[in-house]
């Protein structure tokens, strides 16, 4: 029974549908999941379970929600950033941060015209996950990026390694799914495996994303880094 468990566990499509949204959507809650997916609470968390008990899921409450995420494709730290980044307000205040080194909390206040209790809040959220980092000064406080934040803007928490490849390589061949990698890149990697039930091969492909990250430029407005990229005419 545990192997037939075992074989069936990317080979059923809602699950194989369900890890991947979980590789491509960092930073998933728990009901965000349902909406996604338009699946059932129960179904989703029973299979939820499943993945989480063969280990190529796990999960942590964080900010009053349950988190989701692939086992060593990100972080937890990684995936609580990105949930930490999700609201407009918190990703103003850490492009600020970006523009302004050293900046203290009046100035986020006032410029981006949020209430200072507002601004505490996600500078708090953001320090507790390592995105920024609070320096006392005297009575008042700067703000600066911290490494995650570093590793974030530069896009670097978010790639597929060779040892998530081969970690997922691992788990497909207990499994007895035959596994072979047809393409793997930073961004991408695309894996075959056996589907005797279908009478043809089956297809797990995972597709990572640039994250959006808003800057505010002088004049208030927003743009994203690849607005700014092809602006400047870089790749």
């Amino acid at each position: 029974m545990g192997r037939q468990k075992r074989m069936a566990l990317l080979l059923h499509p809602f699950r194989r549908e369900l890890y991947q949204v979980l590789c491509e959507n960092p930073g998933t809650y728990l009901l965000e999941l349902v909406d996604i997916l338009s699946s059932p609470l129960g179904t989703l968390t029973w299979h939820l379970r499943i993945l989480e008990r063969e280990g190529l899921v796990k999960s942590i409450k964080f900010a009053g929600k349950r988190l989701y995420y692939p086992r060593m494709l990100r972080s937890q730290q990684a995936e609580m950033a990105y949930l930490t980044m999700r609201s407009d307000t918190a990703q103003k205040i850490f492009a600020f941060i970006v523009n302004n080194t050293g900046c203290y909390q009046e100035q986020m206040a006032e410029s981006l015209g949020v209430h200072h209790d507002t601004v505490r809040w996600h500078i708090s959220r953001m320090e507790e996950v390592g995105l920024v980092k609070v320096v006392r000064e005297g009575r008042k406080k700067r703000h600066y990026l911290d490494e995650l934040g570093d590793l974030l803007l530069k896009g670097s928490l978010n790639t597929i390694t060779e040892a998530y490849v081969l970690f997922l390589m691992e788990k497909l061949e207990d499994g007895c799914l035959n596994p072979e990698i047809r393409e793997s890149m930073p961004d991408h990697v695309t894996i075959r495996i056996d589907c005797p039930e279908r009478g043809k091969d089956c297809f797990i492909t995972i597709n990572l994303t640039d994250w959006e990250f808003q800057f505010i430029d002088d004049e208030g407005t927003e743009t994203t880094i690849e607005q700014e990229r092809a602006e400047a005419g870089g790749s």
